[in-house]
């Protein structure tokens, strides 16, 4: 298409881009806002939008009128002009969201697997529902701008490679981006299934109006995930956050990662029932648990409270390292709630410098722990991820 403003090509896609970032990650937007943030001119944003507008990728909102009645019109993203999809890899569960470019849900669902399925298996599988589902919603490949893919482990983001420090786990050492992209066509977004729930977290639970903010998932691993400045902070190649393989004891018991008294080793759920299955029953399920805590179970109380103390004795010196103003704790473990997370809270305070201590809030996640949280946070970073690129010209 032709600038109709006379603008070089390039610098008009880059206006286009700035537009649609703009208003995918903040909103709706007056065109006046648009021009002051983009530091260009009226005249350039009314052309962008208007060929926005012809396309339907974007849609005029009802201006919000101030105390004369009057207002300016507003531009929004159309939902309907894409979608996204997300998926999560968890142990034993896979969960799959497509989200329109609001990031509502337009459908969602989830499926088991064998612990000792290979990841080709699970991503065939997964691949098999994907193609069901748009179908069903009649959504063309066409209209998928991305797709954002957890899974367990460290991710190096040069590679697309899962680390190999836990030997035998479904994804260690498997190029994913490339046994994706045997089996989808869109542009795939890779990141750690912990941070993607983290994601999911701030984009609409109990973050969302935090900008520095740590997300801890104690599930049957540990996982961190630190925004700054509103920032996913991933390291220097995407590995950051394997906080459940740091050691709470060198000479703590061994962990297939090769370290001893890992983190994960004293947190994980695997741990806690096993502490807790004498008093609870041998064949107890962590929802058992969680009932047992609910009614008061006295074993339940001291053991969640011991762990809870230990935790929040770690992450006292995490906390004094990276000074967030909100810490939230995720997670299955989490879901046991005050008994668990009250006593982490009391130790950290506790135990971290005063002036970071004082700022810093703990609370529990909003969002429910799991693998279908994740896919929608998949579906959002996917669409983030891909909104200040040159992917958002699929649009």
């Amino acid at each position: 298409m032709h600038a109709k403003s006379g603008a070089p090509k390039g610098l008009r896609t880059n206006n286009r881009r700035q537009v649609l970032e703009l208003l995918i990650n903040e909103g709706p937007k007056h065109r006046a806002e648009l021009a002051r943030r983009m530091s260009t001119s009226r005249t350039t944003i009314t052309n962008i939008t208007n060929e926005l507008l012809d396309r339907g990728v974007v849609q005029n909102r009802a201006p919000d009128l101030d105390i004369t009645g009057h207002g300016h019109e507003l531009i929004a993203i159309n939902p309907a002009a894409g979608y996204t999809l997300g998926l999560d890899f968890t142990l034993d569960k896979v969960a799959i969201n497509i989200s329109d470019l609001a990031k509502i849900t337009v459908s969602e669902t989830s499926f088991a697997v064998d612990p000792a399925d290979t990841a080709e298996t699970r991503v065939a599988a997964a691949a098999a529902i994907v193609r069901k589902m748009l179908t069903a919603a009649g959504i063309e490949d066409s209209s998928v701008i991305g797709i954002g893919v957890g899974v367990p482990g460290q991710i190096d983001r040069r590679t697309y490679r899962v680390g190999g420090s836990i030997p035998g786990q479904a994804w260690s050492l498997v190029d994913v981006r490339s046994t994706l992209a045997d089996y989808v066509p869109f542009p795939i977004f890779l990141e750690n299934n912990s941070r993607l729930e983290a994601f999911a977290e701030k984009q609409w639970g109990v973050g969302r109006d935090s900008e520095n903010m740590l997300y801890l998932n104690f599930s049957s691993g540990v996982g961190l995930a630190l925004f700054a400045d509103g920032n996913l902070f991933r390291g220097s190649i995407g590995a950051a956050g394997e906080v459940g393989h740091m050691s709470t004891d060198l000479n703590g018991p061994a962990c297939p990662c090769g370290n001893r008294g890992c983190l994960v080793l004293r947190t994980g759920t695997a741990h806690v029932l096993s502490l807790l299955r004498p008093a609870v029953g041998a064949a107890a399920t962590w929802d058992d648990v969680l009932a047992e805590t609910q009614a008061g179970n006295p074993a339940c109380l001291e053991v969640l409270s011991e762990i809870g103390t230990m935790a929040g004795r770690f992450l006292a010196g995490i906390s004094n390292l990276l000074d967030p103003e909100l810490m939230v704790i995720g997670g299955e473990l989490a879901l046991t709630g005050e008994p668990f997370i009250g006593p982490l809270s009391t130790a950290l305070k506790r135990h971290t410098l005063p002036l970071t201590g004082s700022r810093v809030t703990v609370v529990q996640a909003e969002l429910p722990p799991g693998a279908g949280t994740g896919a929608r946070g998949g579906a959002a970073l996917a669409l983030r991820e891909m909104s200040g690129t040159s992917a958002i010209d699929k649009l």
